[in-house]
Formats: C-alpha cells, sequence, structure tokens
C-alpha cells in the first residue's frame, strides 16, 4: 500500500508531461475501442438470437402446412374456403360415405325376402352390389317399362343379390319398407299354395257355389305375375302401366266345371274370373 502512495506523485507529474497526455488520449482511445466492440458484439448476438427465432416460428408454420395437406391428400372430399381471412376446412366424405351404405337390418330383410322365394338358406346367399339410388316415381321404382314422366321422387338403394348360378335386383326404399323384386327374375316360387289361402279360396267357392267346401277340389296352381291390377282382376282391355302383383292363378273344380281365381302373394286379395256365374246351373 506504501509503494502504491510512493507512485502517485511520480505518476502524476508523468500524466503533466506532454508524453503524459499522449499516454491518456491512447489508452482513452483504447477503452473507447473496446467498449464499443462490446457493445456491438451484443448488439450482433441479440440480432442472431431474434434471426434463429424467427427462423424457429416460420418452421413451425410449416410443419403445420404439411400437416394440413396430408390431410387434404388423404380426404378427397375436403373443401377450403376462406373466411374473413380465416381458412376454414369443411370434411364432407363421412357423410357421404354413410348415405350410401345398405343398413344391415334392410340387407337382413332383402335377404329374407330371396331366401323365401328361391328356398336356399340365408347362409347361401350373398348381396354382391348395393348402388344409392333416387328413382323418379313409383313406377319405376317397380321396375315399370312403361311410365310417365312424373317427378314423384323415391330415394333408396338398387341391391343385387346372389341367388346360385343367378343375380337378383332388387329396388329397396330409404325405410326399408318397400322391397320390390324385378319381376323378370324367375323365381322359384313354390307351386303349393299356403294352407291357409288355399282354404280361403275354398271357402269362397263353398259360398258362391253352396257346395261344402270338402266336395270342391284345387286341382291347378300357377305361380303368376300379374303387370296390374286390370289384368290381375281379370281385365280384358288394359293399360300397359306396369304395376306387378305377384301371386297365383288357381283352377278350383267345383262340380262339372273348372272356376279360375287369381289371389295375391299374402292372400288379401281374391278374385274369381268374372265369367263364371257363381252359380251351378242344374
Amino acid at each position: 500500500m506504501k509503494d502504491i502512495n510512493k507512485l502517485y506523485p511520480a505518476l502524476n507529474k508523468t500524466l503533466k508531461s506532454p508524453k503524459g497526455i499522449l499516454l491518456t488520449l491512447t489508452l482513452t482511445s483504447l477503452l473507447s475501442s473496446g467498449l464499443g466492440g462490446v457493445g456491438n458484439n451484443s448488439a450482433a448476438a441479440s440480432s442472431v438470437e431474434q434471426t434463429s427465432s424467427v427462423k424457429q416460428i416460420s418452421s413451425v408454420e410449416q410443419i403445420s402446412d404439411v400437416e394440413q395437406t396430408s390431410t387434404v391428400e388423404q380426404t378427397s372430399t375436403v373443401e377450403q374456403r376462406q373466411v374473413n381471412g380465416k381458412q376454414t376446412i369443411r370434411i364432407s366424405q363421412k357423410t357421404t360415405q354413410i348415405s350410401n351404405v345398405l343398413p344391415r337390418r334392410i340387407a337382413n330383410a332383402i335377404l329374407r325376402n330371396a331366401s323365401k322365394r328361391s328356398g336356399v338358406p340365408i347362409r347361401e346367399l350373398q348381396i354382391t352390389q348395393a348402388t344409392a339410388k333416387t328413382f323418379s316415381n313409383p313406377c319405376i321404382f317397380k321396375f315399370g317399362e312403361v311410365c310417365t314422366r312424373e317427378f314423384n321422387p323415391i330415394k333408396g338403394w338398387e341391391v343385387v343379390v346372389r341367388v346360385q348360378d343367378d343375380s337378383w335386383t332388387y329396388h329397396v326404399n330409404e325405410s326399408g319398407s318397400q322391397i320390390v323384386l324385378d319381376p323378370k327374375v324367375g323365381t322359384s316360387q313354390p307351386t303349393a299354395l299356403p294352407k291357409e289361402i288355399e282354404n280361403t279360396i275354398l271357402r269362397d267357392a263353398s259360398k258362391r257355389s253352396r257346395i261344402p267346401a270338402a266336395d270342391l277340389k284345387i286341382t291347378k296352381v300357377t305361380p303368376k305375375t300379374f303387370g296390374n291390377s286390370c289384368e290381375f282382376k281379370f281385365g280384358e282391355v288394359c293399360t300397359k302401366e306396369y304395376k306387378p302383383i305377384k301371386g297365383w292363378e288357381v283352377v278350383v273344380q267345383v262340380g262339372r266345371q273348372s272356376w279360375t281365381y287369381h289371389v295375391n302373394e299374402s292372400g288379401s286379395e281374391l278374385v274369381l274370373d268374372p265369367k263364371i256365374s257363381g252359380t251351378l246351373k242344374n
């Protein structure tokens, strides 16, 4: 400490000399340069950090853009819109797929129908195609060949069922309440009438002929598709309107006569050929 105090007078004397003034200016310049360099380095470092930060944000945005593009590529029905400067994405593919899928309960109902008509077990049947369709009117829905241009749409499906070596085409509405088989399909409908329908026909013939049902006999049963209700009711002059009715043509032996009936599949409609008087001649 004492040595330092002894140096102060000498140092003070040096600084006051011309050489001392030069040394002072040199030190000041060096210090000034050094501090300025440090300040510049700090500024440069700050600039580098900001640039790095900007790049990082840009990278994040780029990754986001790539992910959106990937989603668009994977979904063929993605719609992109600009609303108030903001991008919105609407996906409609899922809705479309659901509307095109045939509900399982309707598929089962169609298979049951095909099994009943063909006599083939359901497990051996297969739905090979189901196409969502809008039929322009009930006539077209029912496979009409000559239909008006009336627009009364029915939404549903056209369904193809593999029945052994054949393909059967069905039309079914959206709710599954109407299932129609193409009447051109040659179904192997059993010739044997359901017992309930057989009894209904015999009771009707007995009532008309006044002969006991036990004395009547069904001699012929022919599965038939009537083109429309006019043909079903033995009309001689009918329009070409095609509204098929599936059922049977049944011949009953009544005494010495043969009476012909038309009956639908459910047995709810029974029509006797009007050429028959309904009573036996003595």
